[in-house]
């Protein structure tokens, strides 16, 4: 059993955690780094010990954030190497971390989407740009199922059903592919626009362009865009907190989460429902939504209190804290 190598360990950790789901790149990049560190320094296969996470942890003058990034990964791999048998030292985790104040996540209200997509549709054509044909139903994709901008901009033509009325979204943030329905109306949308912008359609061909259908639209010349709307919107965006792409996947979580609780539906029976339409990994996403909704909207709070109490925190209970 202890015939494997570090690296042999490695791989197999990497592989195990990318089995179940997780990218695990940036963890498979200073694993190697870590394995590379022990070849060169001479450390024998067989066991970690603390000399050599040491050296490689606190030796390389990194910023603490980095370190306890890094103490994790090698926690997970020591833990890895006990199952095969070989003595391994975890690091404690004792490197503090600063962190950083970030306001909340900015939720557009009815009247700004409004305003947002009274811009994007009335913008001016142009023979050197295809964005008044394209941002129209992107924008529209964005907000009307929560796509992140990635999931949206690798959406393929063979991708769309129009018949079911569903997107098929591939290789999403969390490995994984998923179906999702969008409504009768979203997709007679986007039957239209595709037949506008690809006059040659091929199944590989990206939904999204900026003139070359086998190449998706650039995600910077999207957030340029946004931020174009966004002024001619009379919308501020540059203040801490305002507006940005991922503001059109927090609209949704909230206005289904409103539509829900005036509707009197069940919201503990809608959560994993809208957790698996929108691609989180588990539940932890779809809650943080929860919160944004009761905050931003004072007629759910009543509902989520009552039936997210552990999730929510009662305002009139932590201003009495506070007191």
């Amino acid at each position: 059993m202890n015939a494997l190598t570090l690296g042999d360990l490695v791989d197999t950790l990497v592989a195990a955690r990318r089995a179940g789901g997780f990218r695990y790149d940036r963890q498979a990049r200073v694993l190697a780094q870590f394995a590379e560190h022990c070849r060169r320094e001479g450390y024998a296969d067989g066991s970690i010990i603390q000399e050599a996470v040491e050296g490689f942890l606190y030796g390389r003058h990194l910023k603490a954030s980095t370190i306890r990034r890094e103490e994790i990964i090698l926690r997970d791999l020591a833990e890895h190497a006990r199952q095969f048998g070989w003595p391994a030292w975890a690091p404690p985790m004792l490197t503090r971390v600063k962190t950083r104040h970030r306001p909340p996540p900015y939720v557009f209200s009815d009247e700004e989407i409004c305003r947002l997509f009274r811009a994007i549709d009335t913008q001016p054509l142009s023979e050197m740009s295809n964005r008044a044909l394209v941002d129209p139903v992107l924008f529209r994709v964005l907000y009307a199922t929560g796509l992140r901008l990635s999931e949206a901009l690798n959406l393929q033509l063979r991708g769309f059903d129009p018949a079911r009325a569903t997107l098929e979204v591939r290789d999403s943030k969390n490995r994984e592919n998923r179906i999702v329905p969008i409504t009768r109306r979203l997709a007679d949308t986007l039957a239209g626009y595709i037949a506008a912008a690809h006059p040659h359609p091929e199944p590989a061909h990206r939904l999204f362009h900026t003139g070359d259908p086998s190449t998706p639209a650039d995600k910077s010349t999207i957030y340029n865009r946004l931020r174009r709307y966004l002024a001619d919107a009379d919308i501020p965006h540059f203040a801490p907190g305002g507006p940005h792409i991922h503001s059109l996947r927090h609209g949704f979580a909230v206005q289904n989460l409103r539509r829900w609780a005036a509707d009197g539906t069940d919201l503990v029976v809608m959560l994993p429902y809208l957790s698996a339409y929108m691609g989180h990994a588990d539940l932890r996403g779809t809650q943080y939504y929860l919160q944004l909704t009761a905050d931003a909207y004072p007629d759910v709070a009543e509902m989520a209190q009552a039936r997210f109490g552990y999730v929510i925190p009662n305002p009139a209970a932590r201003e009495g804290a506070e007191q």
